[in-house]
């Protein structure tokens, strides 16, 4: 039987697998895959949003000069590993993952196709990842929000906000291992500046009452929370919880400050993705991913609540008003 007869006999949903070639000719365009773990309430991620205006900006359009292939957990950290391995399976030619989450996820499922990693709280080269900042030497890199000196950022303005707090709650999601480092960090800085310190850990919505309840009592005046996709999910609870029981609380990034969060310390999310869909523009015009250095982002802002505030009773010192680049009234 001639090899012409054999793929007759074949699915065409098939030939694209058994034959590269014929998959490259059916599908010319380079493919971007963007991998988020999402929000339970549906609402599209940040980077699934904004990633698309920032490569078609380089020229990578999709449906014209790229094919951008988005997958959203919605808020499922199960699922993560199966959406990853659908993109791989097509295959696409660059991976963009958002959190750290999912760039674990990323890293287990694939050591060949190129990743991005648009913002992480876990230092690549602790977890294994790469083997400096600067040649990272495997198939991972991007920015990193892996910077000591963010805790000691958000811990002197939540300090500027209650000149009177002694004891400080660190909340960070029970299981992920990027946090204990920070948790510690945040214990050493608090340290330092004569407070105490005490870590909480949340992983469902059921965690959440209890959980600062059990902060409350023990002493805590205030809450620094880390951010990780499923603590995104329960800010929202987290900022009711924490305004009824008066802790004022400060988050990591942006919508933090939205859902009722008395401070937000974050880096510029917007210039985060402009800067991932840089990375992308480089590897797919020929870059290997090996030889491109992490960054960490440059801008950040703090954002004051001043509604929370006053839910709080807490009258905010002017030197933090001076100090907010954005307020929420």
């Amino acid at each position: 039987m001639r090899r012409r007869d054999v793929l007759g006999m074949v699915p065409s949903s098939l030939l694209g697998l058994l034959c590269p070639r014929a998959r490259a000719q059916a599908n010319p365009l380079p493919g971007i895959g963007i991998v988020v773990v999402g929000r339970s309430d549906g609402r599209p991620a940040p980077l699934a949003r904004t990633i698309g205006p920032a490569l078609a900006a380089l020229g990578w359009v999709d449906g014209t000069t790229a094919q951008l292939l988005v997958r959203d957990a919605q808020g499922r950290l199960d699922r993560l590993g199966a959406l990853i391995e659908e993109l791989v399976r097509l295959p696409v030619d660059v991976l963009v993952v958002g959190g750290a989450v999912v760039a674990q996820e990323a890293v287990r499922v694939t050591q060949d196709i190129p990743i991005i990693v648009s913002g992480t709280g876990i230092d690549p080269v602790r977890a294994g990842w790469a083997q400096s900042y600067s040649r990272p030497g495997r198939n991972i890199t991007g920015l990193t929000l892996a910077n000591d000196e963010v805790i000691d950022k958000q811990l002197e303005a939540l300090k500027t906000a209650a000149p009177s707090m002694r004891h400080v709650g660190i909340l960070a999601t029970r299981g992920n291992a990027s946090k204990e480092p920070t948790v510690r960090r945040a214990e050493a800085v608090t340290a330092q500046m004569g407070l105490k310190a005490s870590p909480g850990f949340l992983l469902t919505q059921a965690d959440v009452g209890p959980e600062i309840d059990r902060l409350r009592e023990t002493g805590v005046e205030a809450l620094v929370v880390l951010a990780d996709p499923a603590m995104d999910n329960l800010r929202n609870s987290i900022a009711e919880h924490a305004i009824k029981s008066r802790l004022p609380t400060i988050g990591q990034l942006p919508f933090y400050g939205e859902a009722g969060f008395l401070l937000v310390y974050a880096a510029d999310l917007q210039d985060i993705h402009q800067r991932t869909a840089i990375f992308v523009d480089r590897i797919l015009k020929g870059t290997k991913v090996s030889e491109l250095p992490f960054e960490s982002p440059s801008l950040f802002s703090l954002t004051l609540n001043l509604q929370t505030a006053r839910q709080l009773n807490l009258e905010v010192p002017p030197a933090l008003l001076a100090q907010a680049d954005e307020v929420i009234e």
